[in-house]
């Protein structure tokens, strides 16, 4: 669970940014930056940023950000390492070796990684580099999927099924229906009705306001919006739950077919295929998620 959430956080912060690229690309422009350097690796501009209420941080979309992963993301994960000391990575350990300021560590990179997912996505939009601000979320939902259904030591699946540790010591396929019927579910159930929902209303809203903002799309009647959102969350899905899952599932099979290193290599050459390389499934899908003829533009202040 601790490394799942590492990873979906900076997927989550890197996702509003992608999705809100036209609108922060705009505002960016009417509130230029000193410098059009746009290095992400600069932190001591990211804390001139926030202090100064620079473009990338004084808008909606950041703050929307920020509320989703302090009010909704922390709790959940707070919530589920409370309640359920042995479910998952917690089954490493045990409750009562596990330090305090793990405990706090743990919440706080909840935040700061989103955030970083936001900086470093933002950035690269800033530069026109669109497919590897997209390539932020991918590769992040696929280390997500990947510690989920591999984890370290191939048994991913077996520590998100088992509700104790000795379900896991003793796995059995029959787990799974026990899981189902655990506080881990209802837990899962009750912040994901929340969450999932508000992420996507935000995503696909912003994605099409900023493309009928940049006429690419014409404007639409409430009903009209209410379809095209619905269409952009499915997309959005399909992307998350379909390709990056997908991606995950077939790496953990060449690696346990394989083994670590001929199953990496076999696992690397296979996602080269589908995500980096020219027409890959990945490029076709951000340009049609992004609405957009072409995934590398001018910088914004050159454009």
């Amino acid at each position: 669970m601790v490394q799942v959430d590492i990873f979906w956080s900076y997927a989550i912060g890197s996702s509003f940014a992608l999705s809100a690229f036209r609108q922060l690309r705009k505002i960016t422009r009417e509130n230029p930056p000193k410098t059009n350097d746009f290095n992400w690796r600069d932190f001591r501009r990211m804390v001139r940023e926030i202090e100064h209420g620079g473009a990338a941080f004084h808008n909606p979309y950041f703050l929307k950000t920020l509320l989703f992963l302090s009010l909704l993301f922390v709790p959940s994960g707070a919530v589920l390492l409370w309640s359920n000391p042995e479910w998952e990575t917690m089954q490493v350990g045990r409750y009562e070796t596990i330090p305090g300021w793990l405990v706090g560590a743990f919440t706080i990179t909840n935040v700061t990684q989103g955030i970083l997912g936001y900086w470093v996505t933002y950035n690269l939009l800033m530069k026109g580099k669109y497919f590897r601000a997209a390539l932020q979320v991918v590769l992040s939902y696929f280390g997500f999927w990947f510690i989920l259904v591999n984890g370290w030591d191939k048994t991913g699946y077996r520590r998100f099924f088992s509700r104790s540790r000795g379900e896991f010591e003793n796995w059995r396929p029959s787990n799974v229906f026990r899981w189902l019927s655990s506080d881990v579910v209802r837990i899962l159930l009750f912040f994901g009705i929340g969450f999932i929902p508000l992420m996507l209303y935000w995503t696909s809203k912003w994605l099409m306001e900023g493309a009928i903002n940049k006429g690419i799309i014409e404007p639409l009647t409430p009903a009209e919006r209410k379809s095209r959102m619905l269409k952009i969350s499915g997309k959005l899905l399909g992307a998350v739950a379909g390709t990056t899952l997908g991606l995950a599932i077939c790496s953990t099979a060449l690696i346990r077919k394989l083994g670590w290193v001929a199953g990496t290599a076999a696992s690397a050459a296979f996602i080269y295929a589908v995500v980096f390389r020219d027409g890959s499934l990945a490029r076709r899908l951000t340009e049609e998620i992004m609405m957009v003829d072409t995934l590398e533009v001018p910088c914004v202040l050159e454009g």
